[in-house]
């Protein structure tokens, strides 16, 4: 039954056999949401679209004179930034150029994140148009969750569900012999009005694909001068080439809130510590890249593997340098882990923690313990030299803010050199999404770009969470937050509140670095690597005053004391948090502190 519809879906096709593959990764930020002045500094994501370099080596074994064209509208977009005739529809020249070049294309399209979504839906929605024969396929993460939504849309042909190299594989060996070779499992279409769903995507799926000879597809080399792998990257130094890397797949634990126990199953299926270091020698020696990040969700879950990793890269790559901003089970890192770690260029690292509140780690399932944390927390102490940052969760399903208050002391206690502190979301394909539905969360009706784990990062000029004019605003800001009562369950406006007085007060006004015995340089350069992605906020302009005065850098103290007073001038929130929080004023150093307030 299976097999025949597979048949009928194949022989439907008006391009049955490809010469030619467009895989395309949409641009991440929606037109609406594009700032001109954060893409010229740098400061969007320019993360390499490797799961369509996977596609690509597969296309390529299957078939080595398919003629595949990886098309990264993400890059192409920021890349076309510094031009002085920038354009964002300029992504659309770049594709009908793409297209119109083939005699026989499929195109696929990538379809990563929620976030995406509306690029995801432009992109589709415009091949669609302007190709109406071309095949279009489609899949990532969000794809797996959304496919009946994008078949009864008509945004594409077919879905690859999950991993999506098995499947392609089938496929493509059957439009190549125009039969089905095999039912291509996980994947799903539309045949003359019915949606058929192929079972589920194939288990142990194989990871060790040699994927070096396609990285010809991207200039991975350029991607940094374009834009960074988040604050990481930049931290490390900008002008340094990046690459990213996946050593396993999958993750020994099963966080409520995560979907790769869903997306890649359950278990961890490694590549051998060879293919690894081989892949990372190719990028280092023959691409020019200076510092890789990792992808992996659990990249110590063999701790001899990790050693033995750690060791080759130390010996056969020593100038490697890496990070791992994606995070690290803490409980994972030994002494011997930690010490590889160092020795094998690791610059910075994160680490999910999550919640300071014993019964919400219980009631998310995360593999770890307070005490257990505290005993790491000396282990990193022992490599100053090191970033550390870690990542905390508030909203979780019925958290109330006495929970959420344990988490804030616990970041507190820990002391490491940033708490991440991020906002729950629904997220499908995690245990979590239905909790988050029987509380009839509106987060859970539809995808969007400002449905983000940061508010800061989707809201206009990084500015969220004020009604100006409105005399009904009873939301707490500022201090006031910490006299929410402990049994409140906050809504999801006040959370943007919370998370806004939390970030501010542990990683501005008290951050370690700023203490005595702290590492004021380590705290600047930190600071410098994530304000290029948030250009007007202040309190970064007055966390850096600080941390030249420590450095005794007058001269870039008196620019960054200037360019605060100009943000707060410009901007009506600012000029309100600094009501909120005079300690910035102190921080700045600001001669007119009182003419500011006054002003407010």
């Amino acid at each position: 039954m299976l097999e025949k519809a597979f048949q009928g879906f194949l022989d439907n096709l008006k391009v049955r056999n490809p010469r030619q593959l467009i895989l395309i990764n949409p641009q991440l930020i929606p037109e609406e949401f594009f700032d001109l002045s954060v893409a010229r500094r740098g400061g969007y994501y320019a993360y390499p679209p490797m799961g369509l370099v996977y596609i690509a080596a597969v296309a390529k074994q299957i078939n080595p004179q398919i003629d595949v064209k990886i098309l990264d509208l993400n890059y192409e977009l920021l890349r076309h930034s510094k031009s002085e005739n920038f354009s964002y529809r300029y992504w659309q020249n770049l594709l009908v150029e793409a297209i119109e070049k083939c005699d026989a294309p499929h195109v696929g399209i990538s379809y990563m994140f929620g976030t995406t979504k509306p690029s995801f839906t432009e992109v589709s929605r415009f091949v669609r148009k302007n190709f109406p024969h071309v095949p279009v396929l489609t899949g990532g993460v969000q794809a797996s969750y959304d496919y009946k939504e994008l078949l009864e849309s008509n945004l594409c042909d077919i879905v690859f569900r999950k991993e999506g190299e098995m499947p392609f594989k089938v496929f493509l060996e059957s439009c190549i012999s125009g039969q089905a070779v095999d039912v291509p499992r996980g994947t799903c279409f539309n045949l003359d009005g019915t949606y058929y769903e192929l079972g589920e995507p194939q288990d142990e799926a194989p990871i060790d694909w040699d994927i070096r000879s396609v990285y010809s597809l991207i200039n991975i080399e350029e991607y940094h001068k374009f834009g960074s792998l988040g604050a990481f990257s930049k931290y490390n130094g900008e002008e340094k080439s990046f690459a990213t890397v996946l050593g396993n797949r999958g993750c020994r634990a099963r966080c409520t809130f995560c979907t790769v126990r869903d997306f890649n199953g359950f278990g961890i299926r490694q590549r051998t510590v060879e293919s690894v270091i081989d892949e990372i020698k190719y990028l280092v020696r023959e691409r020019g890249i200076n510092q890789i990040d990792w992808l992996d969700d659990d990249l110590l879950w063999n701790p001899q593997r990790a050693v033995d990793l750690f060791k080759g890269l130390a010996t056969e790559i020593p100038e490697l340098e890496w990070l791992c901003s994606n995070g690290l089970i803490a409980v994972a890192i030994s002494e011997e882990i930690m010490e590889w770690m160092v020795k094998s260029g690791m610059k910075a690292f994160k680490i999910g923690i999550e919640s300071g509140n014993d019964e919400m780690l219980h009631a998310i399932k995360k593999p770890t313990t307070k005490p257990k944390l505290r005993e790491k927390k000396k282990l990193f102490k022992k490599y100053p030299e090191v970033l550390v940052s870690a990542n905390f969760i508030l909203g979780f399903p019925k958290e109330t803010f006495g929970q959420m208050m344990d988490t804030y002391n616990f970041a507190r206690e820990l002391d490491f050199d940033w708490s991440s502190f991020y906002i729950c979301q629904p997220l499908k394909g995690t245990e979590m999404f239905s909790a988050f539905q029987e509380l009839g969360d509106d987060r859970c009706e539809e995808e969007r770009y400002d449905k983000t784990l940061n508010p800061g990062r989707s809201a206009a000029r990084g500015e969220f969470g004020y009604s100006f004019q409105s005399s009904e605003d009873t939301l707490r800001k500022g201090k006031d937050v910490f006299n929410l009562p402990l049994d409140t369950i906050p809504n999801n406006e006040q959370l943007k509140e919370i998370w806004f007085t939390f970030n501010l007060v542990a990683n501005f006004l008290n951050n370690p670095n700023f203490a005595p015995g702290g590492n004021p340089a380590k705290i600047v350069k930190w600071l410098l690597a994530i304000h290029s992605g948030y250009p007007y906020d202040a309190s970064m302009s007055a966390a850096l005053v600080r941390g030249y005065k420590l450095l005794n850098n007058q001269e870039k103290a008196t620019y960054y004391r200037e360019k605060f007073k100009s943000l707060v001038d410009d901007s009506p929130y600012w000029q309100r948090r600094v009501k909120e929080f005079p300690e910035l004023l102190l921080m700045a150093e600001a001669s007119a502190a009182n003419q500011i307030l006054q002003n407010v």
